[in-house]
């Protein structure tokens, strides 16, 4: 070799250590003459040193590079991928070869196609080199082809992109669609990455709620006002905020619980109106929509409607409200069973009470009664005084039969209640006994609205509502009398002991009573018997006895009391 050819790459072996990427240089041979700095991770992989042989496969691309002059190839190096430029230099016999790292690349070019999101390619020249699945309605939209020049908008924010070196952002439109593109430089490869998303629905929502006469507003994720509609101008005045302003606590502490697909509603006051708002996340793009509506009216309207209410029977107020009853003057022929209660010796309690103790004690008396008719589903008809009027088998019925039994059902837990109530009127001081006395009969009755064009009274009237009243007035102290018509239909689900014969006024023949004992079910499944008379009370359940000789022991001793 001549001196100057010593001199020239002694030249030439100094520039490759200031190169950022690997350089190598290989013998005709195939062995290791140089490598700079950066070829430091292929050198390690290969556990090589100056003057060894590669690994055969790449001694195979050091030959083709000979016979070739060039060769390009890829190489995997510890997760990273090397693209190698290999140059055969026949004047000095040797092979440099140059590297580029092209990881970034390769991840590049294999992501976008699982992207759900239109990803593009296009080089600094313009030319379209690759797009996903996700691009189909841009590319389809802009006439656009891989290989060939993309369209002139686009043309534009490319070259705008690369002459500022950063992002560049624009809204692109593809039919009916509307995509947020950015534009990329990736100047290590000298192309443009375009990341596009489908912001249709964010249009469409920031277009929309200006014309709606209800509130919108747009709530950031940490709960910021970004935008309200003219209909709330009402609310955002009150609430004393502006544009970016946090909305009041209540209402980001619901949007905190939010999750996707998720909603909350609740109800504001705002000023003297009174909204509901639904508060509803949108996922998409990282914001809550809250729909106001003003309920202002309605709540005023069931403020009303709730103390209205009180003056109905629950199953009346109902038919009333859904249509099924006519508010006028109209009345029905039905088979009804009649029930009627009142406290014995009342107006003699009634003496001895002050008004308040007195007014507390019979309204928790009423109150428990009146659950326990509608529990059952009876309709109650009025309060006199202390008496209550009670019916089955209107507005709602199911049948005569299961009317009845519901109505005896009903006051034998009336009766069972009485142990609890009496102690809370012990609690007041009341020394007499609370004593009800009950009567039922099933007739043919006449149901419906009585009364002027002003003023409907819904009740029932007729002589089986005469009847009724007759036996609750007959009854002894916690008794339940029925009518013969009752106890027929009730024969086989409740137990009854006949008592006597009454003469009624307006029927022609003699009344049988029936004292009811406890239902048939109760009495075979848990043996429990429920007896009340003047001075004398029984409640026998069996399944609840922990210690029968001690109730044998009661029993006998009042036993011999009543022998005495």
């Amino acid at each position: 070799m001549l001196k100057k050819d010593s001199q020239l790459i002694k030249v030439l072996e100094k520039f490759p250590d200031q190169n950022p990427n690997p350089v190598l240089r290989f013998s005709d041979k195939g062995v290791l003459l140089y490598y700079n700095n950066p070829s430091d991770p292929i050198i390690n992989a290969w556990k090589i040193k100056i003057n060894d042989k590669p690994h055969k496969s790449f001694l195979d691309n050091l030959k083709k590079t000979i016979a070739e002059n060039e060769n390009s190839f890829e190489i995997d190096i510890e997760q990273k991928i090397f693209l190698l430029k290999a140059v055969y230099i026949k004047e000095l016999d040797c092979i440099n070869v140059y590297g580029t790292d092209i990881t970034a690349k390769k991840v590049i070019d294999k992501f976008p196609d699982q992207n759900p999101n239109p990803v593009m390619r296009v080089s600094k020249d313009g030319i379209l080199n690759y797009h996903n699945a996700a691009s189909s309605d841009i590319i389809s939209s802009h006439n656009l082809k891989i290989g060939e020049m993309i369209s002139d908008n686009l043309i534009e924010l490319v070259g705008k992109t690369i002459l500022t070196k950063s992002i560049t952002q624009n809204e692109l439109t593809a039919g009916k669609k509307t995509y947020l593109a950015n534009f990329v430089p990736v100047p290590e490869f000298d192309f443009i990455i375009i990341y596009a998303a489908d912001i249709t629905a964010k249009k469409v929502i920031n277009k929309f709620p200006d014309k709606n006469p209800n509130p919108v507003m747009r709530i950031g994720k940490n709960g910021e006002l970004n935008y309200f509609n003219d209909a709330s101008n009402y609310i955002i005045q009150n609430w004393g905020i502006g544009l970016n302003d946090a909305i009041p606590g209540g209402i980001i502490k619901n949007l905190k619980k939010s999750t996707s697909n998720d909603s909350h509603n609740m109800e504001f006051e705002v000023g003297i109106k009174t909204y509901y708002f639904n508060l509803v996340k949108i996922e998409e793009f990282d914001f809550f929509l809250l729909y106001g509506t003003d309920i202002t009216d309605a709540k005023d309207k069931e403020m009303i409607l709730s103390k209205l209410s009180k003056y109905f029977s629950p199953q009346v107020y109902s038919s009333i409200f859904t249509g099924e009853l006519d508010v006028n003057i109209n009345t029905n022929r039905k088979s009804l069973t009649v029930f009627f209660s009142d406290i014995k010796g009342f107006t003699t309690i009634t003496e001895k009470l002050e008004p308040e103790i007195l007014t507390e004690l019979i309204t928790y008396y009423l109150t428990e009664m009146t659950n326990i008719a509608i529990e059952y589903g009876g309709t109650v008809d009025k309060y006199i005084g202390d008496a209550i009027m009670i019916f089955f088998g209107d507005p709602k019925t199911e049948g005569i039969k299961k009317d009845a039994v519901s109505c005896v059902a009903m006051a034998l837990k009336m009766k069972r209640k009485l142990k609890a109530i009496r102690k809370k009127w012990e609690s007041f001081g009341l020394t007499e006994s609370l004593d009800v006395r009950m009567g039922i009969h099933t007739d043919v009755c006449t149901v419906g609205n009585f009364g002027s064009e002003d003023r409907l009274d819904y009740t029932v009237l007729g002589n089986g509502v005469n009847l009724a009243s007759r036996l609750e007035s007959l009854a002894n102290a916690n008794e339940i009398l029925v009518s013969e018509n009752t106890y027929n239909v009730i024969r086989n689900d409740i137990r009854c002991t006949y008592i006597d014969e009454i003469k009624v006024k307006g029927k022609s023949h003699p009344v049988k009573t029936f004292q009811v004992q406890d239902l048939i079910s109760d009495q075979r499944d848990r043996e429990m018997i429920d007896f009340e008379t003047d001075g004398f009370s029984l409640t026998l359940d069996k399944e609840q006895i922990k210690n029968k000789e001690i109730i044998i022991g009661y029993l006998k001793r009042s036993l011999d009391h009543l022998k005495d």
